[in-house]
């Protein structure tokens, strides 16, 4: 299992009592991530315990072209049917990237999604703050920060298009779905047309997938929230398409060619899936002193002093004698003045007592 931490300062008790929850309550769909029912405190974290997911999530899985049609598929039912299980209690995961797409198997035959800090209700009012800008529907990007929108299931519908289409290419569509992001702005042109009166170029990424693939795309990745999907329905009328229109080959040497895919920006790709912007990144880091190599035996020794040396200290307990030859110092406790029974489990601190009871 993995120990989630969540700090003190930064998260109020009553956030991690509402993610803890969902997780337990979540967690008997089976592309949705076990939450075992294990909470503690620290001195500066609120801890609670999860499977363990050895092939670790999508971000370190998808290559600069993608992961395939096939893998593709399988990740988006898998997907849609831990989605589709939120959005049947009323509720929206509001952050569904492919850092929370969880792998088990290496043929993507089993995900799982994680991480529900931000699910809310549908319809509850929430505060925009900390959102993952590529994967921002544009109604939330239009809401300034600290202000607040509601909580809507097309949100959620508009994020797994968005991971539906990198584990397809191999990158992300665009920076953010704003007029001043040049590749935003030629999707809008592009989906605004209806190809008849006036043939309009297709974005240069979106080549890349069949007629039937751009459909669905279109459709989950509509900029009008009141005619986007508000569930993923739908998505069992296109798996049986084919979604690819060039093979990962053609694709490979359509980007290491003189041709117009050359004219990519390299922030399209993800630090993980590309390994130039990764080394370029890690580099940086390093010249600024910052650990960029795991010792896994180091970090292990950490994790174990920081939960020792984070234990709340309880209030002591009166030592009883346990065996003839180890002396124990009897310590003398007064009896309640009702000569009720004494326990000396009622001196624990009431934080730890708190959630001891979940």
């Amino acid at each position: 299992m993995v120990l989630k931490a969540l700090p003190k300062p930064y998260v109020a008790l009553k956030d991690f009592y509402r993610e803890f929850h969902y997780g337990l309550h979540l967690g008997a769909h089976r592309n949705i991530i076990t939450t075992y029912d294990v909470a503690f405190e620290t001195a500066g974290f609120y801890v609670f315990s999860q499977e363990y997911a050895p092939l670790g999530d999508l971000t370190s899985n998808v290559s600069e072209n993608g992961v395939g049609e096939v893998y593709s598929k399988r990740v988006a039912k898998q997907l849609a049917a831990a989605i589709d299980h939120l959005h049947a209690r009323n509720l929206v995961h509001r952050d569904v990237k492919l850092d929370n797409v969880l792998v088990f198997k290496s043929d993507f035959s089993r995900i799982k999604l994680c991480d529900f800090g931000e699910t809310r209700r549908f319809g509850a009012s929430v505060r925009r703050r900390n959102e993952w800008i590529p994967y921002c529907p544009p109604e939330v990007l239009l809401t300034d920060v600290d202000q607040t929108y509601k909580a809507d299931t097309s949100h959620d519908v508009w994020q797994f298009a968005i991971v539906l289409f990198v584990c397809l290419t191999g990158c992300l569509p665009w920076q953010k779905a704003a007029l001043d992001d040049p590749r935003y702005s030629r999707f809008l042109f592009w989906h605004g047309s209806n190809g008849v009166l006036m043939p309009i170029r297709q974005p240069k990424l979106f080549k890349l997938l069949s007629s039937k693939a751009q459909r669905f795309l279109r459709k989950f990745l509509e900029p009008r929230p009141e005619k986007r999907p508000s569930r993923l329905a739908q998505l069992s009328a296109y798996t049986d398409d084919r979604w690819l229109a060039k093979s990962s080959f053609e694709r490979s040497s359509e980007r290491g060619g003189s041709g117009e895919m050359d004219m990519l920006c390299p922030s399209m790709y993800s630090y993980h899936s590309s390994v130039e912007e990764k080394n370029k990144l890690l580099s940086s880091l390093a010249q600024r002193g910052i650990e960029v190599v795991v010792d896994r035996s180091a970090k292990k020794d950490r994790i174990r002093q920081w939960i020792q040396s984070s234990v709340i200290e309880e209030d002591e307990e009166a030592e009883t004698e346990t065996e003839s030859n180890v002396r124990t110092e009897e310590t003398e406790v007064e009896p309640p003045a009702d000569g009720s029974e004494f326990s000396p489990s009622e001196h624990t601190s009431e934080s730890s007592a708190r959630l001891s009871r979940i």
